[in-house]
């Protein structure tokens, strides 16, 4: 969280189920960001940016689409309350 609040830019690099994609938007939120603007996530593929959207919603005890939602070509399940985009 220090090392995210006095960068610009941070590289986070990890191994492959440790925790990169589903553990860092939380770590984000409960800094407080994601208020003033959307916490954007890319994935490479539509399936990992549904699931992995579904994990973090789920881990934060919120329904898929309202603080946690997923945008895929024409597919749109975020809102206005969405905080985390991936």
């Amino acid at each position: 969280m220090d090392t995210i609040a006095a960068s610009q830019v941070v590289v986070l690099c990890g191994e492959t189920g440790s925790g990169k994609s589903t553990q860092l938007p939380k770590i984000l939120t409960e800094m407080g960001r994601g208020i003033a603007g959307v916490i954007g996530h890319t994935q490479p593929r539509r399936i990992a940016a549904r699931s992995v959207a579904a994990r973090v919603a789920e881990e934060l005890g919120c329904k898929l689409g309202q603080e946690v939602g997923y945008r895929i070509r024409f597919t749109d399940s975020s809102g206005p309350l969405t905080r985390i985009r991936l």
